[in-house]
This record gives structure tokens, C-alpha cells and sequence, in this order.
């Protein structure tokens, strides 16, 4: 590079550090790895594109969305590390960090293996754009009560603690995934500039990070769960795992209503997206996975939503209008079940919507009491509850107190027995 660029070399990890002899023995030259690295691909750029942005990163100059994008560009990509293995030369540790020694007119000195030209720009590039953000993304990490993590993005591991590790590695995909939905998403367009999108998108991830870290139990690692991003990347994980996280952030009291409705949101945005794009090949990734866990969380959220809703209108001597929403607690608190037990419909075409009338529901729920799945009295409760809010909604008449709260307490215990059933909360 012909043009004299002052980067700070600290940007760049050190894993290693090796010392060369002069002809008498002595130490002379220390490299540090990969650092020395880096800092060797940064020397030998000719490419004008990438020197006039490693210009306007030293001058500390506001980049455009465009630049972003280029440099985005540079790392998330599928170059892979070469494969040591095939190379025929000798392979010794610096062949791992892509370089090799040798002597140049008697100076002995690091050089760039070819083959690795490309990951090594990956790595550098990643590092520099995670300097350029560091202010950004600490900023909105620091919002939530993490400890006294020491905030580190990159792909090298930093703490010896294996759930600070994990919290770390979560707040890296969280990181990445986000620049990945700026380059590739369908809501940039929401945002006048890539600064507005980080800061609102990224603050939603780590939002979801911080629910699943205050909730998880003790010694359990952190893992990212990918709710604002496409939900082919969910492929791997276990529906009870996803339910039982997903639900525990839900129901986080340290977790603002409105971080809460963002997860929600996200949720059904996600999967109506998958849904309306499944094919064969992922038709089983949304029969296994997505929608047990999705219509789960929202039918048994809806349940308890709608439970205290009954409660608030007894409170407000709205009887009637509180009958209605007990049994509609019931009815969600039913269809969890169900999606459970893989005795709900499949999602209609293009809609997140099983297509089941209150009969057919009901009769299903005759079937789960013939299998020992739920006990005869809470058919019962279902069957009583239902009559009152029919003759709440379509009659002219009035329910009284303690049918309201009747319908409440069986409604309550509903929804306790089938959390008890599945094993959720």
C-alpha cells in the first residue's frame, strides 16, 4: 500500500506471540498472532476501494450506507479457512495463521500465503468494522444489567468462564445477525440510515439476549435464538428448549411490555414469512419445529392474557363481557394443549390459523379425557364455562358475581393443569 495509513494494531487479537534470532542468536523482531497478520495483509493492500475506506476510518470519518455495506461485504461471506491439511508444504502453526517464514536477502520475515489471502482479509475486515461499531454496540449492551462482562464481539474466545463465554458468543450473533438483515432484510427501508437500523435493530436482539440471561437457571449456558432473523436459521433446535426460553423471557418482570411485544411481534412475523414460503424441503422444519413452538407461546400467552382480562372486567362488575373471556382462555389454554399433544390442525395456507370451530375443539378435548391426557373435570369446567358465555353473548340476560368468578377459578385452574401436563412454567 503506497499510501502511509496509521491503524491501532490493538484492534487486532493477540493469541500468540513469536521471536525471531538474528545470526548470532539473539532476539530481534517479536510478531504477535494474528495480529502481525492483519497488520501484514493491511501493508501489501493495492486495492483502491478498501484503502480509501482504511482512509476514512483512521481520519475517523462517518461512513455512508453503500461503505458499510462494502465493508459488511469483506467478512460475512462463505470464504473459508483453506484447509491446512491439503497443503503440500510442510504444516507448522504459522501455516495456521496463514502465513509462513522466510529469508529475504538474509532478513528472516513473515509472509502472506497466497491460499490465505482471502480469509485473512475476512478476519481483518471484521475486526476493523467491529472497531468502527464498538461504540455503538457497547452503548446498547451496557443498557441492560449483564455484571462485569468485559464486551468482546470477535470470533476468539475471551473468558474462561463458560456462561460469560456463551453471553458473549450470543451477543456475537446477535451482532452479526444484524448486519446480516441490514444487507439482506426486508425492513431497511424502515430506517433513513444504517446508524437508525443498528440501533433500534441490534437493541431488539439484545433486548431477547438479556430475557434469556436473566432467566436462564444457574450453570446453564446462553444461547442465541434467532427470533428476529429468518427462521431457517432455528433449524437444530429442540421445540420444549425453544418453548421453555421463549416463555421464560415472556414472563420476565425485569423485561420492559414493550421489549415483550417486539418479541411477540417478531415471532409471528417470522413464522408468517416461513409460512408463506415453505416448499417441501422445509415443510418439515415447520411441521417439527416452527409451528409446535409458535402456536404454544401464542396460544398459552394468549390464554393468560385473556385470563386477566376476565379478571380486570370482574373487577369492573362487567360480568358478562368477563364470562366471554374466561372461556376464551379456555379455548387457548385447549389449543396449547393440542399443538402439544400434535392433535392441532396444520396452519392454513399463507395464514398462521388452524381451522377449528368450538365443536371440534371440544370434541378433541373429549378425546384427550379418553386417553388419560386430562382428567373428566376440566371437560366439565370447559363444557360449564362455554354454556355461561353463550348465554353472556347471546342472551338477554345477566351473570352475577359469582358465576363470573366461578368461571374465572375454572378457567385459572385450566390453564394451571395444562402447564402442569406440558411441563411448561
Amino acid at each position: 500500500m503506497g499510501t502511509k495509513i496509521l491503524i491501532n494494531s490493538s484492534i487486532f487479537p493477540v493469541i500468540m506471540s513469536i521471536q525471531e534470532k538474528d545470526i548470532n542468536g539473539e532476539y530481534t523482531k517479536v510478531y504477535h498472532l494474528p495480529r502481525s497478520v492483519n497488520l501484514l495483509y493491511l501493508e501489501n493492500i493495492k486495492d483502491k476501494n478498501e484503502i480509501n475506506l482504511l482512509i476514512k476510518y483512521e481520519n475517523k470519518e462517518k461512513f455512508s450506507d453503500k461503505e458499510f455495506e462494502t465493508m459488511f461485504k469483506f467478512f460475512l461471506n462463505n470464504i473459508k479457512k483453506p484447509d491446512i491439511n491439503s497443503e503440500s508444504k510442510t504444516i507448522d502453526f504459522l501455516t495456521n495463521f496463514g502465513v509462513e517464514m522466510i529469508n529475504n536477502n538474509g532478513i528472516t520475515e513473515l509472509q502472506l500465503i497466497e491460499d490465505y489471502v482471502p480469509y485473512i482479509k475476512k478476519e481483518t475486515w471484521e475486526c476493523i468494522v467491529l472497531d468502527i461499531l464498538k461504540d455503538l454496540y457497547t452503548n446498547i449492551i451496557r443498557q441492560y444489567d449483564f455484571g462485569d462482562i468485559q464486551i468482546y464481539l470477535g470470533p476468539w474466545k475471551t473468558d474462561f468462564n463458560e456462561e460469560n463465554q456463551s453471553l458473549l458468543n450470543s451477543f456475537r450473533s446477535a451482532f452479526l445477525f444484524t448486519l446480516v438483515s441490514f444487507l439482506y432484510g426486508d425492513n431497511r427501508h424502515l430506517y433513513n440510515s444504517f446508524y437508525e437500523f443498528f440501533n433500534s435493530e441490534f437493541s431488539k436482539r439484545i433486548a431477547f439476549v438479556y430475557g434469556i440471561w436473566k432467566t436462564k437457571k444457574a450453570g446453564e449456558k446462553v444461547k442465541y435464538i434467532p427470533i428476529y432473523d429468518s427462521f431457517f436459521n432455528m433449524k437444530g433446535l429442540q421445540v420444549d428448549e425453544l418453548i421453555e426460553i421463549i416463555l421464560a423471557v415472556l414472563e420476565n418482570n425485569e423485561l420492559s411490555m414493550n421489549d415483550k411485544d417486539m418479541i411477540k411481534n417478531a415471532i409471528i412475523n417470522g413464522a408468517e414469512t416461513f409460512h408463506k414460503n415453505v416448499d417441501a424441503q422445509t415443510l418439515q422444519l415447520e411441521k417439527t419445529l416452527i409451528k409446535p413452538v409458535v402456536n404454544y407461546i401464542m396460544e398459552i400467552q394468549s390464554a393468560a392474557d385473556d385470563l386477566k382480562a376476565a379478571q380486570t372486567l370482574h373487577g369492573e362488575q362487567l360480568y358478562n363481557q368477563s364470562v366471554n373471556r374466561s372461556y376464551y382462555s379456555m379455548m387457548h389454554s385447549l389449543k396449547a394443549l393440542l399443538e402439544k399433544e400434535k392433535m392441532l390442525s396444520d396452519w392454513e395456507p399463507s395464514v398462521l390459523n388452524v381451522k377449528e370451530n368450538h365443536k371440534q375443539l371440544e370434541n378433541k378435548l373429549i378425546t384427550l379425557v379418553n386417553n388419560g391426557i386430562i382428567s373428566q373435570s376440566y371437560l366439565n369446567s370447559f363444557r360449564y364455562v362455554k354454556q355461561k358465555r353463550w348465554i353472556a353473548d347471546y342472551n338477554i340476560a345477566k351473570i352475577d358475581e359469582p358465576e363470573s368468578k366461578d368461571c374465572i377459578n375454572k378457567a385459572d385452574e385450566f390453564l394451571s393443569e395444562v402447564k402442569r401436563i406440558t411441563q411448561i412454567g
